[in-house]
């Protein structure tokens, strides 16, 4: 009898792998399953029996035909093709579940299982979505004054990658709850609505995986605030630039005066000692008389001179 059986059930699967029947339990859609790269995923059935599962058989759909992976039978897993999953195949639940270990991207397709149960064959179908492992997103927020005068902050987040089962949403913490904002990578919120330093959080998945980065708003004159140290310094910086240069040019004048004071100073005593000494040491009065006027410069100086050679003329009469 049971020779019967596994020659029938051999036969079904066969049937199966040539005509392609035998999807998601007679026809219908095959289950979906997710996982992540570099973890493990379990096929599991729905299934309500009150018998025992006699023996299943595991295959894999590649280019339109199924290639038979594994089978569970006498309480044992066997592997059948070794090319494929190789080291990565496991039996679960009395054989009823295959798990797939350090899964890769190209993992991804449609899994058949057959069961024998009793003298009937069921089989259910699996349809396996591998997807990267999303990064943690990474927020940008801009702060804007509108019209009103009332600050606007634009939050966008995002994650390097383009795959079309991505969503984005937005959720914000309000009295101890997280409640949905929005959806959507990029949202605008208004301080007349939401109160300065509530948190917001972006969330950011796929089937596979979920993550999420928090932010905290602030205003726009507090978002400004680490630049007033440098402002500070900008100003003292100029301050001082100003009172160099007025030194400098205080310095300059001042030595500029000094000069041309010390050059006057030079000329004037160099004049008074010319029209002092050059008539005394003229021996003819003629000569000296006409000296004198010749250089005549100063009154004052000019009388003195006079006066010099008056005295000497008058000295050697006596």
């Amino acid at each position: 009898m049971m020779t019967f059986i596994g020659l029938f059930f051999i036969l079904w699967a066969s049937f199966l792998i040539t005509w392609g029947g035998g999807g998601g339990g007679g026809g219908d859609v095959p289950l979906p399953v997710t996982g992540r790269v570099g973890e493990t995923v379990s096929l599991t059935p729905r299934l309500n029996l009150s018998h025992p599962i006699d023996k299943v058989t595991w295959m894999f759909h590649v280019n339109g035909e199924k290639i038979i992976l594994a089978e569970f039978r006498d309480q044992k897993f066997i592997r059948v093709n070794e090319n494929y999953f190789p080291n990565r195949l496991e039996e679960s639940n009395s054989g009823t579940a295959l798990l797939i270990r350090e899964l890769r991207m190209e993992d991804s397709g449609i899994f058949t299982a057959l069961f024998l149960v009793n003298g009937e064959m069921r089989d259910i179908s699996y349809n396996l979505t591998v997807l990267e492992p999303l990064p943690i997103p990474t927020p940008v927020i801009k702060k804007t004054l509108d019209g009103n005068s009332t600050d606007l902050f634009h939050l966008h987040c995002s994650v390097p990658s383009n795959s079309p089962t991505l969503s984005y949403s937005w959720t914000y913490r309000d009295t101890g709850t997280d409640r949905l904002y929005a959806n959507g990578s990029t949202i605008t919120v208004s301080l007349k609505d939401k109160a300065l330093g509530a948190e917001f959080t972006c969330w950011v998945q796929n089937p596979a995986h979920r993550n999420n980065v928090s932010v905290v708003l602030k205003s726009c004159e507090t978002g400004r605030g680490y630049l007033q140290p440098l402002k500070i310094a900008m100003s003292l910086f100029s301050v001082g630039l100003v009172c160099l240069i007025i030194a400098v040019c205080l310095a300059v004048y001042k030595a500029v005066y000094s000069r041309r004071k010390q050059i006057m100073q030079n000329i004037k005593e160099d004049i008074i000692y010319r029209d002092i000494l050059w008539p005394v040491s003229t021996i003819n009065l003629g000569t000296s008389e006409q000296n004198i006027s010749n250089n005549r410069t100063m009154g004052e100086n000019t009388e003195y001179t006079v006066l010099v050679a008056n005295n000497g003329i008058n000295g050697e009469e006596q």
